[in-house]
């Protein structure tokens, strides 16, 4: 038996789900479910993407302090139930429409998609200028275009700012190209010395 000490009483270790479950719920009503989840003492997760737009135009805020927090589930309609938890109590919670089913079978997902979908929300969460290449891109570093029209093409940055944009020139059409561009559509690659 598995026993962990913890301030100062003997208590069993909680078990880890074999899979999870998804929990069909009507759109809009995750939260209440998942307060719902909170007073019967039961786990559950929806994985969500908080935003801050600005007030007056609905658009990305340059800063969060600036803008109004908007927060959205990014699977609409769906909590992830560990299989440890799993309780007919929980299909009686108003905003429940019963368990995901594929055909006859109850839809699942293993620990490792879980983990996937947990990473997700995670690099969705974290802001623009902290997101992808950044601390490893420098001015000068050697970059291959992976997205857009110029995809394939080689060059060097040479700008970088804080939400994520750069700009970088392309030895393209016997002269340098300026473009502004997202570090999602680039990638570095090993410069080979020169000699």
């Amino acid at each position: 038996m598995n026993m962990q000490l913890q301030r100062g009483e003997l208590l069993a270790a909680e078990p880890v789900p074999s899979c999870w479950y998804l929990l069909d719920v009507y759109p809009g009503r995750e939260s209440t479910v998942m307060r719902w989840f909170g007073y019967y003492g039961l786990s559950g997760w929806y994985p969500i993407e908080v935003r801050h737009v600005n007030r007056s135009t609905g658009a990305a805020a340059r800063r969060p302090h600036l803008g109004r927090r908007i927060v959205r589930p990014l699977v609409p309609g769906l909590i992830f139930v560990p299989s440890t938890e799993t309780s007919d109590q929980m299909l009686s919670f108003p905003g429940v429409d019963g368990f995901h089913r594929i055909g006859e079978c109850l839809a699942q997902l293993s620990p490792g998609d879980m983990a996937t979908l947990r990473g997700i929300e995670a690099y969705l969460n974290t802001p623009r200028s902290q997101r992808g290449h950044r601390g490893k891109l420098k001015v000068g570093e050697a970059i291959r275009v992976v997205d857009g029209p110029f995809s394939s093409f080689v060059g060097r940055v040479a700008r970088l700012d804080s939400r994520g944009r750069l700009t970088v020139l392309i030895d393209a059409f016997k002269r340098s190209v300026s473009l502004q561009m997202d570090e999602m559509q680039i990638e570095p690659i090993a410069s080979t010395p020169r000699g």
